[in-house]
């Protein structure tokens, strides 16, 4: 289990060292080069005696100070390296300028003498710091150890439909729900008179209150009683304009950011007035009796019989909220425990053969007092180690206590980290910048992680998305995440909250991260991860005032800031950003800036830039195509960009772009000349009417989706040859059935197709039959004219998950019976189809038997997982 954080980061940057890239384009000298081979030698010195160090730090400072040190040499190597990366691609792109003869005034402004002479003056400076720690080793007494690499072969579970995707097992709540349900919806009017009440959820963490509100709220009856059902996450402070936002969304489904106050209250009176509504506030933390007043007084056009579940661990909520009803939720059975623990602990009916295991895991399963949390975190412990040893080395760890308390359960989640591997301790804590309560996706994620330096160098048999990919899976078979949605290829994760309260604890140690404020005045003197957050009790500042400590960044420590405010940055904060010459990754959100500053452009290892929801900003400078190392970019919800800056293809490292624009055509943008890019979303384009045009080069182009863009015609699928996912949503012009393709002329071999909110979609595009062996997994949604699924579904050979929703002229499925590979088929909101899907008595039960995992109308009728 020996495994430290530096030991990870030596072995990244060893990695590196070792890199044949290095020693592409003749970009090291034979003297250089052995310089560099010297640092590699003493790094692997000081690696060797790391574990050893670690571990004996403790009181002694002297080693303390060392190991720090080490760290900052550590990172100004990793640095030194990248600068080498970032001239091989200014060289790159250069040499395919020149080409076709477009080389730009910028290229002659770097001198690649000069380059090499700083180079060796930082190697020659960073190799005398190493030589000097080397020879401190000795009178420290540290001895070499190898780190264990039994977790290195650690199982991971395969994510199956009964598992994910909202699907995942919620055990032993079934009475609970009965009960809530009961106090939902009686009979005779509220005894105060209000025409809403109140129904709090309490209970410790873990205990599963979100799970069970979920299963309430997606319960058939509740769906048929109330007329509309919002669900909104509180995890932070209470705020009662996001409640609105989450109400008028359920309902109009608009984006809402550009809406003044008075123009919400309108809007919201629309909405809810004489409609009885169901409104989950999850995870309540903070909330007094103004606030609670003050939301009352906004829903109060809602009909009689309007209800409010809240979650919460704070009992004096229903002093608060005055509430007569109150559900104090208490742990589960051990007989329900054990199927939990059952499900998660072993692969299916392996706890048959294994009953030694069971022994010891019904043993542990007492200690964990009915908390599916904690049950679940163990679980995914024990099954990541298959062996008798392990588990009971488990079972007799201190930290492995019987619970009373919460401070107990958060013990138990610590020891489920102390057994993560380094790499993937690091990966979990970094993910405490995100604020609370925050759904990502599996790209953002991905594409965090690398620019953030924890995903190792990708190669050619490898793509770092791939890596990533890896280390989530292990982390949610581990419940360190859980799934809260999946489609095709796209995942998106959140973190209970008592694992995010985990990664705050760790985030220091494991990632030297800053949580501020925008009202903090200074900054610790080794942050390199800074997350800003702006809450209701850090204060204001004044107008176009700066947080004090911009003023004090380390340019060249801090390498990620994350900034999610209501108007915070602004173009003066943006170019203090920009001085943090070695920024990795930079997300900013809702920020007040009209035009993102030329400064951008300066920063040359960037990796990420996420500007999501900045629906002020018009414009992107041109420089910003000089940002050759950025592999993920999104402007996706700034509805008022105008337009794209020109050339983007000299973003020739991108890999993910997501975009809102103005535009009316992309063809002047250069996007499709992107080579390298992996992932296009296309999102909120009410204008666009043309994506692309003449020669296209998205060669490597694997997923396109493109959502709400009303005046689209057609994209250009035939020229799309590597696409394997393919999401269109909200395209009304957009004639799938008549796009003049050939099924002999396309190439297109994809895995994942999903079509939403398509009213001239009645039948399936025909042109589909030519991934007829390649797709995997098919999405309908919300298509009301679709009138018939074609007869040549049959020859869907490869089908695994097939998913129709909202369709409710639908009334058969021919040729269901033949796709042997199905795995998973759900029905919702298709009424004729739905009846005749039933378990024994439906018309078409027998030709869906075959399928293991079949749900209809948010309930599953069969399981075969488990």
């Amino acid at each position: 289990m020996a495994s430290s954080v530096l030991y990870g980061i030596t072995e990244r940057v060893l990695q590196k060292l070792g890199s044949l890239a290095l020693q592409e384009d003749a970009l090291v000298d034979d003297g250089t080069e052995a310089k560099l081979r010297k640092l590699q030698y003493a790094l692997a010195s000081i690696k060797g005696v790391l574990l050893d160090a670690e571990e004996k730090q403790g009181n002694n400072y002297k080693l303390r100070a060392w190991l720090e040190q080490l760290k900052d040499v550590l990172y100004d190597v990793e640095d030194l390296l990248d600068d080498v990366r970032c001239e091989a691609l200014r060289k790159k792109l250069n040499g395919q300028q020149r080409k076709h003869g477009k080389v730009r005034h910028f290229f002659s402004c770097s001198n690649p003498f000069t380059f090499y002479v700083k180079m060796g003056k930082k190697i020659c400076k960073i190799e005398g710091r190493l030589k000097q720690m080397v020879g401190e080793i000795e009178g420290f007494g540290l001895s070499k150890r190898a780190c264990d690499g039994s977790v290195g072969g650690a199982r991971v579970r395969e994510m199956k439909p009964n598992l994910v995707g909202g699907f995942d097992p919620i055990i032993g709540r079934d009475a609970d729900k009965d009960k809530i349900i009961e106090l939902l919806m009686p009979q005779d009017p509220p005894r105060d008179g209000a025409n809403l009440s109140v129904i709090p959820i309490v209970g410790i963490g873990g205990l599963g209150k979100t799970a069970l509100a979920r299963l309430v709220s997606e319960d058939v009856r509740v769906r048929e009683h109330f007329a509309l059902t919002t669900w909104v996450s509180m995890p932070g402070d209470f705020n009662v304009r996001l409640i609105m936002e989450r109400i008028i969304q359920s309902k109009l489904g608009q984006s809402l950011n550009n809406l003044d106050f008075p123009q919400l209250q309108t809007l919201l009176r629309g909405v809810i007035s004489r409609c009885r509504l169901l409104l989950v506030l999850d995870d309540v933390r903070k909330m007094n009796w103004a606030d609670w007043d003050y939301l009352r007084s906004q829903l109060a056009e809602a009909a009689n019989g309007t209800k409010v579940i809240m979650t919460t661990r704070d009992k004096n909520v229903r002093i608060v909220t005055n509430s007569l009803l109150v559900y104090n939720l208490q742990g589960l059975s051990h007989e329900d425990s054990m199927s939990l623990f059952k499900t998660w602990a072993f692969d299916q009916n392996e706890w048959e053969m294994s009953p030694h295991l069971l022994q010891i895991g019904d043993e542990i399963v007492g200690k964990c007092r009915g908390v599916p949390l904690a049950l679940k975190m163990l679980s995914g412990l024990l099954y990541s180690k298959n062996d008798e040893q392990f588990w009971e080395l488990v079972r007799a760890d201190d930290m492995c206590r019987s619970i009373k308390t919460e401070e107990d359960i958060l013990c138990i989640l610590k020891l489920c980290f102390i057994y993560l591997p380094s790499h993937l301790k690091r990966c979990f804590a970094l993910c405490s910048v995100f604020r609370r309560g925050t759904i990502i996706s599996n790209l953002y994620m991905a594409y965090f992680w690398i620019a953030c330096g924890l995903v190792p160098p990708s190669n050619e048999n490898r793509a770092p998305e791939d890596a990533c990919d890896k280390y989530l899976k292990e982390l949610w078979s581990r419940s360190f995440f859980q799934v809260a949605w999946q489609s095709g290829s796209s995942l998106d994760f959140n973190m209970h909250d008592l694992l995010y309260d985990l990664a705050l604890s760790v985030s220091t140690e494991q990632i030297d991260c800053s949580m501020l404020s925008h009202c903090s005045q200074t900054i610790p003197e080794r942050t390199r991860h800074v997350s800003l957050l702006q809450t209701v009790s850090s204060g204001q500042l004044k107008e176009n005032e700066s947080p004090p400590f911009l003023s004090r960044l380390k340019s060249n420590r801090v390498r990620m800031i994350d900034c999610v405010s209501q108007d915070m940055c602004n173009t003066r904060d943006l170019d203090s950003m920009s001085k943090c010459e070695y920024l990795r990754f930079l997300h900013l959100s809702f920020s007040s800036f009209e035009e993102l500053p030329s400064s951008i452009g300066k920063l040359k290892h960037l990796a990420v830039l996420s500007l999501w929801g900045n629906f002020r900003m018009k414009k992107l400078p041109d420089a910003m195509c000089e940002l050759h190392s950025l592999l993920f970019l999104s402007v996706i919800g700034c509805s008022g960009l105008e337009e794209l800056p020109r050339d983007m293809d000299r973003m020739i490292n991108l890999r993910c772009l997501w975009l809102t624009t103005k535009q009316r055509s992309l063809l002047e943008s250069g996007i499709h000349r992107m080579k390298s890019l992996r992932y296009l979303v296309i999102h909120n384009c009410g204008n666009l009417e043309v994506l692309f045009g003449g020669t296209i080069c998205l060669n490597n182009l694997l997923s396109l989706e493109i959502n709400n863009c009303p005046r689209l015609v057609s994209p250009p699928l035939s020229e799309l040859t590597a696409l394997e996912s393919l999401n269109i949503r909200g395209c009304d012009k957009l004639m799938l059935t008549q796009l003049n393709y050939n099924e002999s002329d396309l190439f297109l071999k994809l895995r994942f197709f999903t079509v939403s909110a398509s009213p001239l979609l009645v039948h399936l595009p025909q042109w589909l039959l030519a991934s007829a062996d390649t797709l995997e997994e098919l999405y309908i949604i919300d298509c009301e004219n679709l009138m018939a699924l074609p007869e040549w579904l049959q020859d869907l050979t490869q089908l695994k998950t097939l998913h129709v929703f909202g369709s409710p002229q639908l009334s058969s499925m021919q040729g269901v019976d033949l796709l042997t590979a199905l795995q998973e088929l759900c029905i919702e909101g298709c009424p004729e189809l739905s009846k005749k899907c039933q378990a024994e008595d439906g018309e078409l039960w027998p030709e869906v038997s075959h399928v293991p995992f079949i749900e209809v109308d948010w309930k599953v009728v069969q399981s075969n997982d488990h």
